[in-house]
């Protein structure tokens, strides 16, 4: 497998890009492609699933995790170009569960994937526990081939079936959804892979008080601690993005290339 993927360093996102505030269909133009995807008559079915799925399902408050990699994170300002794009991609996800949802409602589904995407979902969801998470690593590493690709909500990356490692994340993060975990228990973080020298993205779930990482890079998983080749840049959830304090420590000039490895 290879990785392929075009994380921003993190002193770029968090200081160079500090100014702005917004994100454009423009730099996205995948933005508001979903929503056109509905058809008229299921507008009302639409608009009312939007509402019961668009909330998520926390854990009680002494139950949440700390982050993985250990718990020293901070909150991404504001205005920060990383938050502006998880804003963006939660809003997109959200639509898109909602669209699944209403596809799964009328009789004559108007997105061929998703049956094929129920089946594998009703598939992963007789496991349980660690096997759970991993037959759902390595469904999504089957489902998307590996490709140069900007940040893509997950429903869009199956449908293409190609995206990179945020893609592949993505893709584990909205499944892991679908599936009942809990949203304190999912997470998505960027990685400086310091073996290949580039930045990376994995999912992580928290599983029987450890995180466990799905990885587009393999099919193995494994505890948090046990991934010494990352070193933790940024997390995101559905509370938003934070950094952890580490990533101070990377140089304001390193630069990220897609990996042409398999």
């Amino acid at each position: 497998m290879t990785s392929s993927c075009n994380c921003p360093p993190l002193p770029k996102f968090m200081s160079a890009f500090g100014a702005l505030q917004t994100v454009n269909d423009r730099r996205y133009p995948s933005a508001g492609s979903r929503q056109r995807a509905v058809p008229k008559g299921g507008l009302a079915i639409f608009l009312a699933v939007a509402i019961v799925v668009g909330s998520v399902l926390p854990a009680p408050a002494d139950e949440r995790p700390g982050d993985p990699f250990g718990n020293h994170t901070a909150e991404l300002n504001k205005d920060d170009l990383l938050v502006g794009i998880w804003d963006w991609l939660k809003d997109k996800m959200q639509l898109e569960k909602a669209y699944f949802h209403e596809c799964r409602l009328l009789k004559e589904t108007p997105c061929p994937s998703i049956p094929t995407l129920v089946q594998k979902l009703d598939e992963i969801r007789q496991y349980r526990g660690k096997a759970l998470l991993g037959h759902l690593n390595i469904s999504v590493n089957l489902m998307i081939k590996p490709a140069p690709s900007e940040w893509t909500a997950p429903l869009e990356a199956i449908t293409m079936r190609h995206g990179d490692c945020k893609a592949y994340s993505l893709a584990k993060y909205a499944g892991a959804q679908e599936l009942g975990i809990l949203a304190d228990h999912v997470r998505l973080v960027i990685v400086h892979n310091r073996r290949h020298v580039e930045d990376h993205m994995v999912a992580a779930m928290y599983q029987d008080g450890e995180w466990i990482i799905l990885d587009n890079l393999t099919n193995v998983l494994l505890r948090d601690w046990e991934k010494t080749d990352y070193e933790p840049l940024a997390v995101l959830d559905y509370k938003g993005a934070r950094r952890y304090l580490s990533g101070f420590r990377i140089k304001e000039d390193r630069h990220v290339e897609g990996s042409k490895r398999k």
